[in-house]
């Protein structure tokens, strides 16, 4: 819960410094500090997930160039035993879809949360809407995480 706090400090500092510039472009902007749970059966790999903790503050501009971090938290269990994937990543395309929804990828590194190094440069894309997220991680892409606490902003 700390590490959201946190999360959320540093969003929504991001969106008050800029908030006069987006307003006077074709800008957007996506800031979320959000907690999210899957319905039964979500997976990757051997986790079976439960639930999500997301952080991002992402500019998005007129010709689908974009900026900015994301961080996800995967909460699951393997083999029993409680096991949470780490996603950071930065941001660097982006669009907003007709339905108001948010599209971002980019690059990120991958905690498996099993002892073994992050990978690196892990593709990832995010679709984000006021009721949740769908992440995909290089090939895989999870179910829909709908929220259960904290906000998603798209401008």
């Amino acid at each position: 819960m700390k590490r959201l706090t946190c999360v959320i400090a540093i969003i929504l500092g991001l969106a008050i410094t800029t908030a006069s510039v987006i307003a006077d472009s074709d800008e957007h902007s996506v800031t979320a500090a959000m907690q999210g749970a899957f319905n039964d059966g979500a997976e990757f790999g051997p986790v079976a997930l439960q639930g999500i903790e997301v952080g991002t503050g992402v500019f998005i501009e007129a010709d689908g160039s974009a900026s900015g971090t994301f961080h996800a938290v995967l909460q699951g269990s393997a083999f029993g035993s409680p096991r949470e994937i780490t996603v950071e990543g930065k941001v660097s395309a982006g669009s907003i879809g007709p339905d108001g929804r948010a599209t971002f990828s980019g690059i990120a590194s991958l905690d498996l949360g099993d002892g073994t190094p992050p990978l690196p440069s892990v593709v990832f894309n995010v679709i984000a809407g006021t009721d949740g997220v769908v992440l995909a991680i290089e090939s895989t892409t999870l179910p829909a995480a709908g929220l259960t606490s904290g906000a998603v902003s798209i401008e």
